[in-house]
């Protein structure tokens, strides 16, 4: 039993982790210029903070739900049923948000610039996030925002839409027994024998 849910969690947490290290190593880069100590100036027209960095974590992370689900599909065939849908679809949405929020943080700490470089330095910058799912909505002060909402629900509904719509594809593709339909007036969904 306990190497089953050790292997279920380093299915839904290996993704994630496996996310994060691809983005911190082959997001693309906003170029500074060193001020030493490790520190730089970004260029205005960088780009650092969204866009390409922003996009590749999306499409990184959505992979990594993906493959929670999966695991979590194929390992514990009880979350199949419609009470199972929430853990199916949330446990891979709170490792989507939690891997986005520690993607800046841990890319500031592999990837920062070495203090040893001279000042005037051209040195790239590490990947950021940005605060599009963390702060306002893109509409900005003037439209809707997220300050009514808890910090990184954007990610975690990201996650979750992502994860149900695997959920339905597996449901509608599943040739379980499990997942067929009762025939009307048969409500434990066993055949009688006489029929």
């Amino acid at each position: 039993m306990r190497s089953r849910a050790v292997g279920s969690l380093v299915g839904v947490l290996g993704p994630a982790a496996a996310a994060l290290a691809l983005w911190v190593v082959g997001a693309p880069r906003a170029e500074g210029v060193s001020i030493g100590e490790g520190r730089a100036l970004m260029f205005p027209d960088a780009g650092r903070a969204g866009g390409t960095q922003l996009l590749v974590l999306l499409i990184l992370l959505g992979f990594a739900v993906v493959c929670a689900v999966l695991v979590l599909w194929h390992r514990h065939p009880e979350l199949r049923r419609p009470r199972g849908v929430v853990a199916l679809a949330g446990l891979p949405a709170l490792t989507c948000a939690i891997a986005a929020a520690a993607a800046s943080p841990l890319a500031d700490v592999i990837a920062a610039p070495s203090s040893a470089l001279p000042r005037g330095a051209i040195v790239a910058l590490p990947p950021e996030v940005g605060p599009l799912f963390f702060g306002r909505m893109v509409y900005g002060v003037s439209g809707p925002v997220w300050g009514a909402l808890p910090a990184g629900l954007g990610w975690f509904v990201f996650g979750a839409m992502v994860a149900a719509f695997v959920v339905a594809a597996l449901a509608h593709l599943s040739e379980s027994r499990d997942l067929v339909d009762a025939p009307a007036g048969d409500v434990d969904g066993s055949l009688r024998e006489d029929e």
